[in-house]
């Protein structure tokens, strides 16, 4: 896991980095404790943010 491209996919500067299933998962915890809205990480990472809600109930994060 590439975890410099999940801090800046996370950190929402610049062109979101090419990422793989595990690190967009990783992103959509980090960013989900940040306070982002799953709107906001799905469309920080190019996704529905249905699949963004589904994740966060498979980690158990609250939204």
């Amino acid at each position: 896991m590439d975890l410099v491209a999940v801090e800046r996919a996370a950190l929402c500067r610049g062109v979101c980095p090419p990422l793989s299933e595990a690190e967009r998962r990783r992103t959509v915890q980090v960013m989900t404790e940040a306070g982002k809205s799953a709107v906001e990480i799905a469309e920080r990472l190019g996704m529905s943010d249905r699949t963004v809600t589904r994740w966060r109930d498979e980690m158990g994060l609250s939204s």
